[in-house]
């Protein structure tokens, strides 16, 4: 579905992704995860063109980003939402003076989503019954864990079929990080593969078939979710083992 080959991305004269390459297969959920200044959030911004993946005269400038078929270097963010790509940033980013429901429905404003609105409502609500109760209320009024909620619901009212989440579990209370990583489950059972960026290593490696490490904007390991939650690097520095 994605394959990501050898990318490079620069802040200015800073090189903060080096010839990073990942592959997602339909169906499949796959984690990043890494300290925190590693490149994470600049990986899922460059894969929706936020964060160009290459620069002019640059020697090891930007590969290539396919999805499904179609290189995004160089699409607008807006294009990629189109071929079926949603991300979540990080920091549970609403319109706080929108309802619940305004909301989503900002999120199914592409032609392909708006036909079947209701019914990806009706699976929203299903996701998270909390929302149902609240479509009424300005989203300022949610708590952080709903607010959480409402924005993975509102990339999922976009139909995707890839959805990139970067730090869902970010200040979220113990009881809503085990549910919002369900729904992340419910969702790809749903047929949605998902790439998640996430510093929870325990909870995303347990939901994920396989991951990636990235350090100093570099891939340094990768493999099956149960393999690296035995690897002793792992172990050593992301699981306090």
């Amino acid at each position: 579905m994605l394959e990501v080959y050898r990318i490079n991305v620069f802040y200015g004269d800073v090189h903060v992704l080096w010839d990073v390459s990942l592959k997602v297969a339909p169906r499949e959920i796959v984690t990043v995860i890494g300290p925190n200044g590693a490149g994470k959030s600049t990986l899922l911004k460059a894969l929706v063109n936020l964060q160009p993946a290459a620069r002019k005269g640059r020697e090891k400038e930007g590969g290539r980003i396919i999805f499904q078929g179609k290189n995004l270097v160089g699409l607008l963010p807006e294009e990629t939402v189109r071929l079926g790509i949603a991300i979540v940033p990080e920091g549970a980013r609403v319109f706080p003076e929108m309802t619940v429901l305004e909301n989503l429905k900002m999120g199914s404003y592409i032609e392909a989503a708006r036909t079947q609105r209701k019914e990806t409502l009706e699976e929203v609500c299903e996701l998270f019954p909390r929302l149902k109760e609240r479509m009424q209320q300005k989203a300022r009024t949610l708590s952080g864990g709903e607010r959480q909620m409402l924005a993975i619901g509102r990339a999922f009212m976009s139909k995707p079929t890839l959805l990139l989440l970067d730090e869902p579990s970010l200040g979220l209370q113990p009881l809503l990080v085990t549910r919002t990583f369900e729904a992340l489950a419910e969702i790809n059972r749903r047929g949605v593969a998902v790439l998640l960026v996430e510093q929870n290593v325990q909870f995303a490696l347990e939901v994920s078939h396989r991951a990636y490490v990235l350090e100093n904007g570099r891939i340094v390991l990768t493999g099956k979710a149960e393999e690296l939650l035995g690897s002793e690097h792992v172990k050593k520095s992301y699981l306090a083992v």
